[in-house]
Formats: structure tokens, sequence, C-alpha cells
């Protein structure tokens, strides 16, 4: 299992919400009602967001810088990969 760690911006949504966006990460982002579900959800979408470009055999961005610990920075988020 690899761990990767990428960059989260989590901003208030105009309806209501949270939207969380993986920075680097295009097309990576998710719409939750609360900040810690956008925390979860964000980490599952970037989980996808991953597994699609290894089975279409795509590079993975610079921006996804690979981990062996957790980061102390909030907007840093851990995301392990099987």
């Amino acid at each position: 299992m690899t761990t990767y760690q990428f960059e989260v911006q989590i901003t208030r949504w105009p309806e209501g919400g949270f939207l969380a966006e993986a920075i680097g990460l295009q097309g990576c982002w998710v719409i939750s009602e609360t900040i810690d579900q956008a925390v979860d959800d964000i980490r599952e979408a970037v989980q996808l967001w991953i597994g699609v470009r290894r089975e279409q055999g795509w590079p993975l961005p610079a921006t996804l810088a690979e981990t062996g610990a957790d980061p102390s920075i909030r907007t840093v988020l851990p995301i392990a990969v099987p």
C-alpha cells in the first residue's frame, strides 16, 4: 500500500455546505454538508481519482507526493491507496 499526501482547499459552498478541492488533481472535488464530511469525502474521491489514473496507465502528478509519515499541516491530508 502506498501513502500519498495532497493539498486540499476547503471553502464554503454558496448554496450551503463545503467545497473540498484536491489541489493539482484536475476535477477532483466534492461538496459536503460539514467540514468533517468534506475531509472524508475528498479522501475517497482522491482514492478513486488515483485508481482511474492507474487503470488507464496515466502518470500521477508531481503534486501528489508519496509519504511514509502523517503530515501535521492541516491542508495536507494523507491517503492510502491499495
